[in-house]
């Protein structure tokens, strides 16, 4: 188990972070949305995704439920959550230009003190081929989707704990003590070093800083490339949510 555990952890890795980025689009299927939320109860702890196959042939794709941390170096870890969600269905084989509905429900606890992010991973498996004794597969492409399960009136709350300078970089941490987790996407940065100062937007963000989500309860270290207009000896930076 803890062997398949390692090896779903690196093929899905990088895939994770192009799903909280937003792609929606990969090789030869996509997946939409990318990026949801869920409530623990309701009518909203149900959502649909929906994946196309945008290839010339038959697709085969294995949908695995995941659970999400992320440490204070941004390094992901990936649990195997199949006790919170409930996929259906859990194979589909998709001929091409076809598209299939995807359900994920969430059955964790009901009650739960802080946002939990999770992970549905889209691995493509080998399809057998008409005709033929032999499997086909040119390219297998695994990445995740990001689905947080958000209680309801949790409420993101940021704070810069260090500024730092490493490896021709600035290194940020960000707190987030609050229960809700956050997206850079969703913020807007003033920083200033006393003299002069600059509002970065999320486009401007999105360029410079590394790293796009925090988790409730948590710190974070990212990396952001210097801006050379601003003197590092009085660094101030901070950080506003906007929708």
């Amino acid at each position: 188990m803890i062997k398949n555990n390692k090896k779903i952890s690196c093929l899905l890795a990088l895939a994770c972070l192009i799903g909280a980025l937003g792609v929606t689009k990969v090789y030869a299927y996509k997946v939409q949305p990318m990026v949801a939320e869920m409530e623990p109860v309701g009518r909203n702890a149900q959502l649909t995704l929906r994946v196309e196959n945008n290839d010339s042939e038959p697709l085969t794709l294995e949908m695995v439920p995941l659970k999400v941390l992320i440490n204070s170096s941004g390094n992901i870890e990936y649990i195997p959550a199949d006790d919170d969600l409930l996929i259906i269905p859990v194979t589909t084989v998709l001929q091409a230009g076809r598209s299939q509905a995807v359900m994920v429900r969430y059955l964790g606890e009901p009650d739960i003190p802080q946002s939990q992010a999770y992970s549905i991973g889209f691995r493509q498996l080998p399809v057998t081929v008409s005709g033929q004794s032999a499997t086909k597969l040119s390219l297998a492409v695994n990445f995740n989707t990001l689905v947080n399960v958000v209680p309801a009136n949790a409420k993101a709350i940021l704070a810069v704990e260090n500024i730092s300078f490493k490896d021709d970089n600035w290194q940020v941490t960000i707190n987030n003590s609050g229960n809700r987790y956050v997206r850079l996407s969703n913020t807007q940065w003033r920083v200033s070093d006393g003299v002069k100062s600059l509002q970065l937007t999320k486009e401007q963000l999105s360029e410079l800083v590394s790293g796009s989500l925090i988790l409730p309860n948590s710190s974070r270290t990212l990396t952001m490339k210097p801006i050379k207009t601003l003197s590092m000896d009085k660094l101030n930076i901070e950080i506003e949510m906007v929708k």
